[in-house]
């Protein structure tokens, strides 16, 4: 079972953005050349760029949350102590937790309402276009969870350090304490 859950989630964060940016990609160079090689532009490309890059920028947004590859700004949290840093993230954290847990329900509920709305030539329906944002806000609550839980046996003592406050920014090696 729990090989098929990674699996799937793979597929979501890693196979179908690179599906989708591929196909976009291919959309994007036929468009170009039919509208000035051939002078007889294609319509249908429109569709599937855009549809591709929602889910391209989306979805590949969560495996980038997986590896923990996003952009932070740590320029004062790396100069505060374990115990301020970890209250400093775990606030942050919890903040993103909230408000992201609090976009589900009408993420979801907006993906079914425009769901009887097709894009202009594919006729795919908007459903398939908005529903990787509500799976993106699952994901992003559920990787920020380790976070949260870390920062916390920090702040209680369990932990001298959070992994991310013992790594140090310019060096890339674990800090000596």
């Amino acid at each position: 079972m729990k090989k098929v859950a990674l699996f799937l989630r793979d597929t979501m964060e890693i196979y179908i953005p690179i599906i989708s940016f591929v196909l976009l990609f291919l959309a994007f160079i036929l468009q170009v050349f039919f509208r000035y090689v051939v002078n007889h532009p294609l319509t249908w490309t429109q569709d599937v760029i855009v549809i591709g890059f929602c889910w391209s920028v989306i979805l590949g947004a969560c495996y980038t949350m997986r590896k923990k590859g996003h952009v932070q700004f740590t320029m004062l949290y790396e100069a505060y102590s374990p115990k301020v840093a970890a209250w400093a993230r775990l606030l942050g954290n919890l903040l993103i937790i909230i408000t992201f847990a609090a976009m589900v329900v009408p993420s979801f509920n907006y993906a079914f309402f425009v769901g009887f709305q097709k894009t202009p030539v594919l006729r795919v329906s908007y459903f398939w276009i908005f529903i990787p944002f509500s799976y993106f806000l699952i994901s992003i609550i559920g990787y920020t969870l380790a976070p949260v839980i870390e920062d916390w046996k920090v702040i209680r003592g369990v932990l001298a350090d959070s992994q991310d406050h013992l790594i140090d920014p310019l060096l890339g090696e674990v800090k000596k304490i």
